[in-house]
């Protein structure tokens, strides 16, 4: 065999053996070997147990009715000291504490009167119901009361249809307790097409 013979062959061959380095050392997916991927761990914080979940919920609803209670009680006066919602203190809002901090603000507000913490939109006499008046005092002492003796823990307004079927009852009727499967003259000859099972009685 000739130089120029073997110069021709040895490209293909150097080819050929490149390419089997390259299928062997070639690194083998997960998958392939069939193993799975590991479960990210759960960074949130962790789940209420069902017992925190009712406490929530009733105080929730609780707190509704009573708030529900005294805007409806002070929504025939005067002005109307019973609002839902606390009226909006900027100056009570974290969110834009760094507004306050300047001088040309302070100046501003020592000018206004509200340098002093400030009142709401509604005015100071509207925050004086709210910080201390008798619907807050009223929240705050059912609130702050231990859990048994919490006003207005009614199961009804705070369960509602969580009830359902709780203390479900058996009902008998005239024919006894497994009266329904006897109750026509065709399942008094037949109880069941399958037979009858001797653990279920059948009157």
């Amino acid at each position: 065999m000739s130089d120029s013979e073997e110069r021709q062959d040895t490209p293909e061959k150097a080819d050929e053996e490149q390419v089997g380095s390259t299928e062997e050392d070639r690194p083998v997916s997960r998958t392939s070997q069939g193993k799975k991927k590991k479960a990210k761990p759960h960074r949130g914080p962790p789940s209420p147990t069902p017992d925190q979940l009712a406490d929530l919920e009733k105080n929730f609803l609780l707190d509704c009715i009573a708030v529900d209670t005294i805007c409806k009680d002070y929504s025939h006066s005067q002005p109307k000291m019973g609002p839902a919602i606390p009226p909006y203190n900027s100056q009570n809002d974290k969110h834009v504490k760094a507004y306050f901090r300047r001088e040309a603000v302070d100046v501003t507000l020592r000018e206004t009167g509200q340098d002093k913490g400030g009142c709401s939109i509604d005015g100071p006499v509207i925050d004086r119901f709210i910080e201390s008046g008798a619907g807050y005092r009223y929240l705050h002492a059912r609130n702050a009361a231990p859990r048994a003796a919490k006003a207005g823990h009614s199961a009804d307004q705070v369960d509602g249809h969580g009830q359902f079927m709780s203390d479900a009852r058996p009902n008998f009727g005239y024919h006894g307790h497994f009266g329904y499967r006897r109750n026509t003259p065709w399942l008094r000859q037949m109880p069941s097409p399958f037979g009858v099972d001797p653990r279920s009685p059948t009157h």
